[in-house]
């Protein structure tokens, strides 16, 4: 089961092949409710550039660029993931509507102040560096700009088994500390699932 186990850890944190496919379908059923919280709390208005932070198979993609913001960016560390996504919206890819890219948190391959609204679901567990992935979004969101961060609790993911292998976990105070020591403005902290997942909204 250990082998077992540390192979879904891995398609967890970086979906490759057949695998990659079975995983993110997976996530996006188990993940509907953080979606939502995404959905309800960005407020997207047509003028918005918007960054998603590990887009996986592209579910939050496809949904929000429905929304027309005036542009929306995707980073992903799976070549596989990037890959389908694009297929998936090759329309939007064309018109210049979104661009996906393969980038790591930790450089984000945008400008200074050029962002106005980040996002992330289930991802930070599995930076290399959280407090330099944390700068980064500072770095690059505009003034006042917001970032939405979705997470399981360590509470919760103590309990699962797979988390043992390559999950770097955090508890509330954990993730309030490293948000407000890169520079950002906490604003809203709320539960999407009692002792189990909640969202932090934060401004530059």
């Amino acid at each position: 089961m250990k082998l077992i186990y540390k192979y879904i850890a891995r398609q967890f944190s970086n979906p490759i092949g057949f695998g990659g496919k079975i995983s993110t379908f997976v996530m996006n059923r188990l993940n509907q409710k953080q979606y939502k919280a995404i959905v309800e709390n960005i407020d997207i208005k047509e003028t918005d550039t918007i960054l998603d932070i590990g887009f996986g198979n592209g579910y939050l993609i496809r949904k929000l660029s429905n929304k027309n913001p005036q542009k929306m960016y995707g980073i992903e560390i799976s070549p596989d993931m990037l890959h389908m996504t694009i297929k998936k919206n090759w329309k939007k890819v064309e018109e210049g509507k979104v661009q996906l890219l393969l980038a790591n948190v930790q450089d984000l391959p945008f400008e200074n102040s050029s962002i106005d609204k980040v996002y992330t679901v289930n991802t930070v567990y599995f930076w290399q560096d959280i407090h330099k992935g944390f700068s980064e979004i500072k770095r690059i969101l505009k003034p006042n700009g917001i970032f939405l961060n979705v997470m399981y609790l360590r509470e919760w993911l103590d309990e699962l088994p797979i988390t043992q292998y390559g999950f770097s976990k955090y508890t509330i105070e954990q993730i309030k500390k490293v948000t407000t020591e890169s520079g950002l403005k906490i604003e809203r902290i709320f539960e999407i699932q009692s002792g189990k997942s909640i969202c932090i909204i934060a401004k530059k």
